[in-house]
């Protein structure tokens, strides 16, 4: 599994006589800090003949809500959008508790099994005494399957590198959305997204998870670091630090290779396709869009931007 990411600042203070110097210049430097935007990646899409303009803008998944200070860039294109474009729009899905339920079903047992009969033994108790140690293990999590202990690490993960799901950048745009009454389109959906999850084994899950355990400590600097690029907009080192894949390993059966191969390429590349498809059907509607995915669906050779350069519209990058 390719994972990253960490920041740590401190400040030291001594002498009688420099202390009230430092404490006004540590205010004014914490100021410009707080005040200091980041530069995420952001395209601007035209195309000739066409007096349309749409904006496509990378997320990031977890984040730190202090540290949502966007430029002007960003947004100004969301202020000249009528429409927002997101993957799903999850502020209506945490709200909607019927479909939650749905969903915490979908994810447990319903033949009286538990996980300890679907997984290695060994490696339930890697995983079981792993979540003990981070304070993260209830008894009734035994009822769900692999996949809802790998959404679980990912938690885990954001948690240790001190970022979270409540300072993504898609919850801040659809709650800033809804706040501006701006129209807001899903180019998946929860479902589609949660249906994709379920796709793969149990075997799959289990895989990496234990690459996640075994690689702990990288996994949570790698997604600081990743974090961090994408404050900075570095679009070469976000896809250098690309910690979406699971890798295949030479010990691994062919059955699984198989599928870990399928699933890479199913949760980037197949969705980068469909994703462009909805992009230019927003387009060729004449709507106007501020179209917000995760990053890695955006840039690099298969992502929507080249996409859409090679389909004829002209993706120009805004700083």
């Amino acid at each position: 599994m390719k994972n990253s990411k960490k920041i740590i600042i401190g400040i030291t203070i001594f002498v009688f006589v420099l202390i009230a110097c430092f404490l006004i210049c540590n205010i004014f430097n914490k100021k410009k800090i707080q005040e200091k935007s980041i530069t995420p990646i952001l395209y601007e899409v035209t195309k000739e003949g066409s007096a349309n303009k749409m904006y496509l803008f990378g997320s990031i998944h977890l984040g730190n809500k202090d540290e949502m200070k966007f430029p002007n860039y960003v947004l100004n294109a969301y202020n000249n959008s009528h429409y927002i474009a997101c993957e799903y729009n999850m502020v209506m899905a945490n709200a909607d508790f019927e479909n939650a339920q749905k969903l915490v079903m979908k994810m447990m047992y319903s033949d009286g099994t538990t996980i300890k009969d679907h997984i290695n033994e060994v490696n339930y108790n890697k995983i079981v005494n792993f979540l003990k140690e981070k304070n993260s293990y209830n008894q009734m999590y035994d009822y769900y399957k692999p996949v809802f202990f790998y959404s679980l690490m990912s938690n885990v993960l954001g948690n240790d590198a001190k970022i979270d799901s409540q300072g993504g950048v898609d919850e801040y745009f659809i709650n800033k959305a809804i706040e501006d009454k701006k129209t807001i389109l899903e180019v998946e959906s929860m479902d589609y997204q949660m249906n994709l999850l379920f796709e793969f084994s149990d075997n799959l899950y289990e895989t990496a998870i234990i690459e996640m355990i075994d690689n702990y400590d990288d996994e949570v600097k790698g997604i600081f670091e990743l974090y961090n690029n994408w404050k900075q907009g570095n679009e070469d080192k976000i896809l250098e630090l690309n910690d979406s894949d699971i890798d295949v390993k030479d010990n691994y059966s062919i059955e699984l290779k198989n599928e870990i191969n399928s699933f890479n390429q199913k949760l980037i590349n197949d969705r980068n396709k469909t994703m462009t498809d909805k992009a230019i059907e927003y387009f060729n509607n004449n709507q106007d869009v501020f179209f917000m995915v995760g990053t890695l669906h955006i840039i690099g050779d298969d992502g929507i931007a080249n996409n859409l350069k090679e389909q004829g519209y002209v993706v120009k990058r805004i700083q």
